[in-house]
């Protein structure tokens, strides 16, 4: 994936069959690009099913749509943070249309450095060929506190 490609969110191909519900959460596997699309509340009761769907996901650049995240609590962040991290070199993970408080908690815990450069944050909205990622809005070579 190039991070300098227009700033799309990825296109579903979706199948009842890929679609799993639990509590109020809904995860949907999206097809080209691989990712997932994730709905509702990620938490402590729902973030076993999380786990489960990032770790079905085949090795290579991930998307994961949060367009209709509802509330994410540290131990789904961690989850997001935790799989960037286990790519590959080369690959990255981007989490589109991802809600404020994403940011926030990312910020708050840091753990935006542990996954550098391999996790992106994305929205359709921006416009094309801007790279608004997360290396843009931390740069390398922060000072730590």
């Amino acid at each position: 994936m190039d991070l300098t490609d227009d700033a799309r969110p990825p296109h579903a191909s979706v199948l009842d069959a890929d679609a799993a519900v639990r509590g109020n959460l809904r995860i949907t596997r999206l097809g080209e690009p691989q990712g997932l699309r994730i709905e509702g509340d990620l938490d402590h009761t729902t973030l076993p099913a999380v786990r489960r769907a990032l770790t079905s996901l085949v090795p290579g650049d991930i998307d994961i749509d949060l367009k209709g995240l509802t509330f994410i609590d540290v131990g789904g962040l961690r989850a997001l943070v935790t799989a960037a991290a286990l790519l590959d070199d080369g690959h990255v993970m981007t989490l589109w249309s991802a809600p404020p408080q994403v940011e926030r908690l990312l910020l708050l815990t840091r753990w935006h450095e542990r996954s550098q450069p391999r996790l992106v944050l994305r929205s359709p909205a921006i416009a094309p060929g801007d790279g608004a990622c997360w290396d843009r809005l931390f740069p390398p070579g922060r000072p730590s506190r």
